[in-house]
């Protein structure tokens, strides 16, 4: 991991990013790179080390650290969009078949749960409001539902610009 330069426009710009596991803001010198893929940012060596593996209750990003993907900040980022709440908005133009948002699944004791939606709810409610059905079938023949942080925020539709899918290889969607 390695700590990113600000960059300076004419006047001194700070660089502003979303921590890959805890999604705090973080600007400047404290903003740390993924020394693999060099896109994913940290806040600390901590939420990088969890972030690496789904066991810790990260993101799992060692699955798909090397896949050509788009990151928060970098690709896209999640906005207030007035009149409606918070939604996922491009910052740039993406090729057919380019993997926008690439995340794994997480438990409700996740601290980004925390943050989501309705601001002064409890975490089950929070959960259980921004949960998404998979592809799948649980042992009961019962749809599975999981949270995704950053995709919990849209509160759009995508399906005219673009698809999602669970990708069992690496584990995310």
């Amino acid at each position: 991991m390695s700590s990113a330069s600000s960059e300076s426009v004419g006047e001194s710009a700070v660089i502003t990013r979303h921590c890959g596991f805890c999604l705090k803001e973080i600007t400047g010198e404290a903003i740390k790179i993924c020394g693999k893929c060099h896109k994913r940012a940290y806040c600390s060596r901590e939420c990088q080390v969890t972030d690496w593996s789904p066991k810790k209750k990260g993101q799992g990003h060692k699955n798909w650290c090397e896949l050509d993907c788009g990151e928060e900040d970098l690709d896209w980022s999640v906005t207030a969009i007035p009149g409606k709440g918070l939604g996922i908005v491009a910052l740039r133009d993406m090729p057919a078949a380019y993997k926008i948002i690439v995340e794994a699944a997480v438990d409700k004791d996740h601290p980004g749960v925390a943050d989501l939606m309705p601001q002064d709810g409890s975490l089950d409610r929070k959960y259980h409001l921004n949960r998404r059905q998979t592809w799948g079938v649980d042992d009961n023949g019962a749809p599975i539902v999981v949270v995704c942080l950053r995709t919990s925020r849209a509160n759009h539709s995508c399906a005219p610009n673009a698809s999602s899918f669970y990708d069992k290889s690496v584990k995310v969607f």
